[in-house]
């Protein structure tokens, strides 16, 4: 039986102990569940507290329904929708944090979509946000009609591989963007492109953690960061698995705007490499492993409730890691609703996590006037942008490998 914003905190941890770990994940702090029972109320319905806490109800509803596997319908519905002998339509990569949500709420739109028309749209969901697909990889297709007929990304991924971008997107012109304005609370019009759609963002911010950053100042800027007063005092986004380590999305930036020496700088001051759940839980605390500044996207630093711990949104921009899609011109009309989808309800989504959606349509919650950063089209377009994240990511482990 699915658990639901109605069900008590009680009922919820007793019969569900795993749930225990949603809980700690999204800023509960407590010692035990029995804890945790005493401090939310055992009758306290689980919306109520969500909503003291501004924690959005839905997303987390299936954050627990996926840990307790009352949620695996999700992915049977989502492996129905591909059939492998048909062109695909869509191809879906989402944000990790809003995967469920978005693969229930596509998969409602695109059955009422084939009751209505009788019309199946053909549609591969990739296996999370740095999941790889079995389809033939893009750049290799010998034909745009052989390409998916919109294409969801996340992060730097294969969309921007520029042997995709030389054969299907500069000289060819074969895909168009969705978005004609944008929302220039945050950007100005350098995010829109006549291809890509830049839908939205998760935005990389630093989190301070005071006690742990001691005497030190508060750092104000990314150029800060590659002060030696730093050195040790930095956690940066990774996956923390020795295989992985750092993740290159703002590897470019710091390449863009203080070369592979800045790079270097940054990278001989990073303490540790974790992910930004474990970062959340991290802050505030007093872990030999914690840090007193985490590089973080502020999806995850919402998450860290810890005392002495604060968000600073850099003075010269937080660097935005894109949520884009491609759809093809002769498409567009067609799949006008998927569209549509993509950008006012998966827009949302992304805004609900903290991120930034740039469509003018949605609220977003960062807050007014923040400053954000975007690494540039003309900067993608004119870099083999794969190639020289893994060689910045080289760059990085040469002088951070030699410290541990």
């Amino acid at each position: 039986m699915k658990i639901t914003a109605t069900d008590k905190i009680g009922y919820i941890l007793d019969q569900y102990p795993e749930s225990y770990e949603v809980f700690l994940a999204n800023g509960f702090n407590s010692n035990s569940r029995a804890e945790l029972i005493g401090l939310l109320g055992k009758d306290t319905m689980l919306s109520t507290v969500l909503k003291v806490k501004d924690i959005n109800v839905d997303l987390f509803v299936r954050m627990i329904n996926r840990k307790t596997n009352n949620g695996c319908q999700i992915e049977q519905i989502a492996y129905d929708a591909y059939n492998p002998d048909l062109p695909v339509n869509l191809m879906v990569k989402t944000a990790c944090a809003v995967n469920a949500l978005f693969k229930e709420k596509l998969s409602e739109a695109l059955n009422n979509y084939k009751e209505k028309t009788g019309i199946k749209i053909n549609t591969y969901f990739v296996n999370g946000c740095e999941g790889a697909h079995e389809l033939e990889p893009f750049w290799q297709q010998t034909s745009v009609d052989t390409l998916p007929d919109i294409i969801m990304s996340m992060s730097f991924d294969e969309i921007y591989d520029k042997r995709f971008i030389d054969k299907y997107v500069k000289k060819t012109g074969y895909f168009e963007s969705a978005l004609k304005s944008i929302d220039e609370e945050y950007v100005d019009l350098g995010c829109l492109d006549d291809s890509y759609t830049l839908n939205a963002g998760l935005v990389m911010v630093f989190l301070i953690d005071q006690k742990n950053l001691g005497d030190l100042p508060v750092p104000k800027k990314w150029a800060d960061l590659l002060n030696p007063i730093y050195k040790d005092k930095i956690i940066g986004f990774g996956s923390g698995i020795e295989a992985k380590g750092i993740f290159e999305y703002p590897l470019y930036y710091f390449h863009k705007e203080f070369g592979t020496e800045g790079l270097k700088k940054f990278a001989g001051n990073v303490k540790h490499i974790y992910h930004g759940q474990k970062m959340a839980k991290l802050a505030g605390t007093n872990s030999k492993e914690a840090g007193g500044v985490y590089t973080i996207p502020l999806t995850f630093a919402k998450l860290c409730r810890n005392k002495d711990v604060s968000i600073v949104f850099p003075e010269d921009g937080a660097w935005i890691i894109p949520i884009a899609f491609l759809v093809k011109k002769n498409k567009n009309k067609e799949l006008d609703f998927i569209i549509n989808f993509l950008l006012d309800n998966y827009g949302q989504m992304c805004a609900d996590i903290n991120g930034v959606s740039f469509n003018p349509k949605i609220q977003n919650k960062i807050p007014p006037g923040t400053k954000l950063k975007w690494l540039g089209w003309d900067y993608i377009k004119s870099n083999d942008i794969l190639s020289l994240g893994k060689q910045l990511h080289k760059d990085f482990h040469e002088v951070w490998d030699q410290k541990s």
